[in-house]
């Protein structure tokens, strides 16, 4: 499921906030990375796991994200028809093609790439950075998760700056990929934890300013 940007970044920040267990207060609104944690000396990025071929379908959730049914353009609800997904009667999302195979872990790697390349090219530094991604996976037990946290262990093992966290948000589940500790963590989201993360952030979505300094 793809969502808008700005609902994915406060989603991630009040995950961590309330989920993880190396958390300390706070994160700060920014760019480039998205999240300064001062406390921590942690730069968090957040992203979907998606491709450029994705790129049309985000640039319409920007576009149009909170509005009603009838607000939507014609050719928008011809192109994705069941596929849009409602909150409170207002569109919020965009639900994956359920007939087309999904590649999620190629996805993950794609973007876990650029990011990387950001990292290392015009991205600010802190002593830790880590990297929020959205799996959107229909199943869990498609995807191959230490598979892919070798493959990313692998892909920056001779870059200057990595990650030493990703976060791979896979709906129910959150693992982390804790690079300094060299494992694999989960962080189990269970349904009422799942309900208040979602409430909590379209509260803070639609009630704050987000400009840049601003903490959540």
């Amino acid at each position: 499921m793809a969502y808008e940007k700005l609902y994915n970044e406060i989603y991630a920040a009040l995950s961590l906030k309330f989920l993880w267990k190396e958390y300390s207060p706070c994160f700060v609104k920014s760019e480039s990375p998205d999240w300064i944690n001062e406390t921590m000396d942690l730069g968090l990025e957040v992203s979907q796991a998606l491709l450029p071929d994705d790129g049309q379908t985000k640039n319409l959730i920007e576009k149009y994200l909170g509005c009603v049914k009838d607000d939507l353009p014609d050719i928008m609800r011809e192109r994705y028809g069941d596929r849009l997904y409602f909150y409170n009667d207002r569109f919020w999302a965009v639900l994956p093609d359920p007939a087309k195979t999904q590649d999620y872990l190629y996805k993950a790697e794609y973007r876990f790439h650029d990011k990387l390349e950001h990292l290392n090219t015009n991205y600010q530094h802190r002593h830790h950075n880590g990297l929020y991604l959205y799996l959107h996976p229909i199943d869990e037990s498609e995807l191959d998760i230490s598979s892919l946290y070798q493959t990313m262990e692998k892909e920056q093992a001779d870059r200057e700056v990595k990650f030493d966290w990703v976060f791979l948000n896979c709906r129910s589940v959150i693992y982390i990929c804790n690079y300094l500790k060299g494992k694999l963590e989960t962080i189990r989201l269970p349904k009422n934890a799942e309900d208040f993360l979602n409430a909590e952030t379209e509260r803070l979505r639609h009630t704050v300013a987000w400009e840049n300094g601003t903490a959540v």
